[in-house]
């Protein structure tokens, strides 16, 4: 009887969830509050020299690896904000760099958990080739001379 009931509150329960489409089925669910620059300058850019530059100090504090995993765990969800579909510019090559920087922001993470400073550091080449990649095809002008 017991099982019974729970499984019956649980239904209910599931039916009054709201709909993974959003407050309603006719706009986004997700809404942009800053521009793809702000992102890119405020966040992500920020995040990413955090990683770049780890190797700065070899003796950390517990303050700075916990600065250090917060950095690393905004840079990874950052590139969820890339890849979401309000912000994705195509479902191509936009994702697959998108997806390079996730690549890279998680190990990060991983890395900055376990308080692993030459992982980090190792990551150095794999995060500028995600910039890279993502600011080569999508930044106009970049890497071009006038």
């Amino acid at each position: 009887m017991r099982c019974l009931v729970l499984l019956l509150l649980a239904g209910a329960l599931q039916a009054q969830a709201p709909s993974p489409q959003g407050p309603s089925a006719d706009g986004p669910f997700l809404k942009s509050v800053g521009t793809m620059s702000e992102l890119m300058i405020d966040v992500i850019f920020t995040t990413s020299n955090e990683i770049f530059y780890v190797g700065r100090t070899t003796d950390k504090t517990e303050k700075e690896w916990q600065d250090l995993r917060n950095n690393a765990l905004i840079l990874a969800e950052s590139a969820n904000l890339l890849m979401a579909e309000n912000r994705a510019k195509d479902k191509d090559r936009w994702m697959k760099d998108a997806m390079l920087l996730w690549e890279v922001g998680n190990k990060a993470f991983k890395a900055a958990k376990v308080k692993d400073l030459e992982a980090l550091k190792a990551l150095n080449d794999d995060l500028y080739e995600a910039c890279q990649s993502c600011h080569v095809d999508y930044r106009p002008g970049y890497k071009r001379r006038p």
